[in-house]
């Protein structure tokens, strides 16, 4: 994987924030006999260990309370778009284990100038490969963050989009309709475009500060109802953005945003129901960091809790 040292904006839970130069060291992967006579948590067995060594320095001119935090935002992130879980010594394993090859050693506090080298573990689930180590500044997993830096593992994107549909392909998405309207459905939907719009296309919207200086990208995507009903056309609060940096991002019509309407990116009208047979056409507005890029679009298929997803090529 690609290593080396990042400046970064560390958020501590009281959400002041610190600047640190971060350094990626290594990723080595486990294995399940390392955890042999380790306590864990059920949903945890079965699952490969992965052990990131990383160097933290302060590079403010304020003491960091809580150091061992840095640890929480960073992120290691499967081939399946989903994240690793966080296991510490002192949480996960239980007592510390001479079979566990990492000890997270990070202090409590941190001076101007000072450093020090820790280890963190991530629980995969066998047969998923790792996409990238990234560090987060504010936001989350499928919210936006303000800040995304990255260090990707080789091959680890090929692999996440091996299986996926190219834009233009029709793929099936299983949307929730209800009980009334044929409850889980099968809808052909196909990706008609993702454009990368501008900050200023956000003026007069209902946005924090934040929100704001954000980078705006429209993905449009076309449906056809299968069913014997009328179909709500409420797809949008299912599509997600995948980026480089191990993302979901969720997005949202113009017309939830609030303010005028985005030309780039019209909404259709909430009661604008699609009959049987027929065709409707969203699109999602999705907010994106600094740092950060679209690299595909999900669709969060009902019941199943997995992603039909397209190559996501920008325009």
């Amino acid at each position: 994987m690609k290593t080396g040292a990042r400046d970064v904006v560390h958020t501590a839970l009281d959400e002041k924030e610190y600047g640190i130069r971060l350094a990626v060291k290594s990723l080595a992967r486990g294995s399940e006999d390392d955890l042999d006579g380790v306590r864990v948590n059920d949903s945890l067995k079965g699952k490969i260990p992965y052990y990131l060594t990383y160097e933290v320095t302060n590079t403010g001119k304020k003491k960091i309370p809580h150091a061992y935090e840095v640890f929480r935002n960073l992120a290691l992130t499967g081939t399946d778009w989903a994240p690793g879980t966080q296991v510490t010594t002192s949480g996960g394993f239980g007592t510390a284990n001479a079979s566990v090859p990492c000890e997270d050693s990070a202090p409590d506090t941190l001076a101007p100038g000072d450093s020090y080298t820790s280890c963190g573990t991530y629980m995969m689930p066998k047969g998923v490969g790792v996409m990238a180590v990234t560090h987060t500044t504010g936001g989350g997993f499928i919210s936006p963050a303000d800040q995304v830096t990255s260090w990707p593992v080789d091959g680890g994107l090929a692999t996440a989009s091996k299986e996926m549909a190219d834009p233009g392909d029709t793929i099936a998405v299983r949307w929730d309709a209800g009980k009334e309207h044929g409850g889980v459905l099968e809808l052909p939907a196909t990706l008609k475009s993702v454009r990368k719009g501008s900050p200023a296309d956000l003026t007069g919207l209902k946005l924090d500060d934040d929100q704001r200086h954000r980078t705006p990208y429209y993905v449009t995507i076309s449906y056809r109802n299968p069913g014997k009903t009328d179909l709500y056309p409420g797809q949008a609060s299912s599509i997600r953005v995948l980026t480089e940096g191990g993302q979901q991002i969720g997005g949202a019509p113009t017309l939830a945003l609030g303010g005028p309407e985005i030309a780039a990116c019209p909404s259709r009208g909430p009661l604008d129901m699609v009959p049987p047979g027929g065709k409707v056409t969203q699109c999602t507005v999705h907010l994106m960091a600094d740092g950060d890029k679209p690299v595909a679009v999900g669709f969060a298929d009902a019941d199943e809790g997995d992603l039909s997803a397209w190559r996501a090529h920008v325009s």
